[in-house]
């Protein structure tokens, strides 16, 4: 395991563009047909071994530049909503790469974020009542979060981030498998995606997704990689049983790339 594992961990290393690999998100995406979602669930729920964790709705707000220029670098930047919206994280993604049937990118995530609005007369744009979002990238993430947006996304490009263009309202049902020194962390996905214009919300599309994600206490990668055998088989028994279709674009691809040219 360690000859394998440290030629992995070079790959990631070099082609996620990052200091330290507890930052690696590793996980499958799959389309699930509206009318199948129920059978999807109840799939989950009588799986031997798997535990409904909970069943949860929030909104992200996706940020970027006007011109999409971090949708165009592979990654996303997006506000996390949650408790109705009174608490707000701010979450980054790099660019990231398939091997297997699994995307392999970077995340990272504020902790809660205070005194933040948006602004009425312009809904595309995104305001803070004490900092700037160069400024809270700055002095309120971690160092490691906003060393990979300027690695991954360049110094411009982040000074230049100040639009929101998309919402995406998600309903989630989070389940967990115990595989000892990690677990899987399959979900259910609802999502209602909107793009923001001065009118108002503009409706995109309502969709469902299949998620599997394989998470490790302490965040190792080797403690993941060691199951990665399990994540794999789970995956195959889901898609035979419902033929899902395996989906390569996340969430903002998905809603925001007919915006650019």
């Amino acid at each position: 395991m360690s000859k394998e594992f440290d030629a992995f961990a070079k790959l990631l290393f070099r082609k996620l563009d990052i200091d330290d690999l507890r930052n690696v998100e590793i996980e499958c995406k799959m389309r699930v047909d509206p009318d199948e979602a129920t059978d999807v669930r109840e799939w989950l729920l009588d799986y031997k071994g798997i535990k409904h964790r909970k069943s949860v709705s929030f909104f992200d707000q996706y940020l970027d530049t006007p011109s999409y220029e971090v949708l165009k670098a592979g990654a996303s930047l997006r506000l996390r909503y949650k408790r109705s919206g009174t608490a707000v994280y701010l979450q980054y993604k790099g660019p990231g790469f398939y091997k297997n049937g699994l995307l392999y990118r970077s995340e990272f995530a504020s902790k809660e974020l205070k005194k933040l609005v948006r602004e009425e007369s312009h809904h595309d744009i995104v305001r803070f009542s004490e900092d700037t979002l160069a400024s809270i990238i700055r002095h309120r993430v971690s160092p490691e979060m906003g060393e990979a947006m300027r690695r991954h996304l360049g110094a411009g490009v982040v000074r230049r981030i100040n639009t929101g263009p998309i919402l995406a309202l998600y309903q989630k049902e989070k389940f967990e498998l115990d595989l000892g020194s990690a677990f899987l962390e399959p979900s259910l996905d609802r999502i209602s995606a909107f793009h923001i214009a001065k009118r108002g919300l503009h409706a995109l599309s309502t969709f469902c997704e299949f998620e599997n994600e394989i998470k490790a206490g302490d965040g190792s990668l080797e403690a993941k990689l060691e199951h990665m055998d399990e994540l794999l088989e789970f995956n195959d028994e889901i898609q035979d049983e419902f033929e899902l279709r395996p989906e390569r674009l996340d969430k903002y691809r998905r809603c925001a790339s007919f915006f650019v040219k």
